[in-house]
């Protein structure tokens, strides 16, 4: 019988005065650098507090994804309308606006280089306006002339 031979490479028995380094346990709460940006994580952080839990958080993120990628046959038909070929193109002539209450709005430039003013709860735009900056004042101009939120509810 033959011993077996041993390979040219060596192999330590033990590790002796040299161990592989332990990684360190961070304390909870403790997080690395998040790969947000750190108005985008405020944002998420300020999700989960107002949901309640990172699951419930995580499913109102699902329903609004869920909600941009359904068709929406009357966003379709207003950027027709307006002419543009689909409402990709006409969200990308689009800038977006917050009113004084806060509501979101989006002011689009028309291929025709007028502005229109809508939101998803008001597509009945039937007004353009000749630059961003006018476009802007109607909307001031449109909240004006209706009671606040903050005054309907006092009554």
């Amino acid at each position: 019988m033959t011993k077996k031979q041993r390979g040219k490479t060596a192999v330590r028995k033990t590790a002796g005065d040299n161990p592989p380094p332990v990684s360190k346990a961070t304390p909870p709460g403790s997080a690395q650098k998040s790969p947000l940006s750190a108005d985008v994580e405020a944002q998420a952080q300020q999700l989960i507090h107002e949901t309640g839990s990172p699951t419930a958080a995580k499913s109102a993120v699902d329903v609004a994804a869920e909600r941009e990628r359904a068709p929406d046959f009357q966003e379709d038909h207003f950027a027709q309308r307006w002419g543009f070929a689909s409402r990709a193109l006409m969200r990308g002539a689009s800038k977006p606006l917050v009113d004084i209450e806060g509501n979101s709005w989006w002011a689009t430039q028309l291929p025709s280089g007028r502005w229109v003013v809508w939101n998803k709860e008001n597509m009945a735009a039937s007004r353009s306006f000749e630059s961003l900056p006018e476009a802007r004042q109607s909307l001031a101009g449109a909240l004006s002339d209706r009671p606040r939120k903050s005054e309907l509810s006092s009554h």
